[in-house]
């Protein structure tokens, strides 16, 4: 077994435990939803949600995510907010629920992306010769990248997770 102890339960919605650390992520939003949600008390409750392409699981959106979300769409129309890009983190040390914990934040700021030079593309494919297969998933999505280099880097991890 791999991974943050928290992915061996069967949670409903994403957490910062999703991100693996202190990584981040570039998502696309699929959607927004209410959903109801059992709270730790077991009391049910409307919650909205946001889900991403990336992941099979939703976020339960709290205000200061919303906030950021807002920013980045620059709407507060939630359907608006379909396929705005935006960027998962882990913001460390959130007093919630009577206790300090690693919370899923949304930057408020839009996603850069630079071009992937073939020296960049080289770095990768030598990573995944190396077994550093998360390392390279991680730094994809930084990357702008034609059709080809998106072929040749997914078949590169592909053959990387096979060894």
């Amino acid at each position: 077994m791999n991974g943050h102890w928290k992915k061996q339960f069967n949670y409903e919605y994403l957490g910062s435990y999703s991100l693996e650390g202190d990584r981040e992520k570039v998502v696309t939003i699929k959607g927004v939803s209410t959903e109801k949600v059992t709270g730790q008390s077991g009391r049910k409750e409307d919650c909205f949600t946001v889900s991403f392409k990336e992941f099979d699981k939703p976020m339960i959106l709290n205000r200061t995510n919303s906030k950021a979300i807002e920013k980045v769409a620059s709407s507060p129309l939630i359907e608006e907010w379909i396929g705005v890009q935006v960027s998962l983190y882990v913001q460390p040390g959130v007093r919630a629920f009577g206790d300090v914990v690693d919370a899923l934040r949304i930057r408020d700021t839009k996603p850069t992306k630079e071009k992937l030079t073939k020296d960049a593309l080289s770095a990768m494919q030598e990573a995944l010769k190396l077994g550093k297969v998360k390392q390279v998933e991680m730094a994809v999505p930084k990357y702008n990248m034609t059709k080809d280099q998106q072929a040749i880097l997914t078949k590169s991890i592909e053959e990387a997770k096979v060894k």
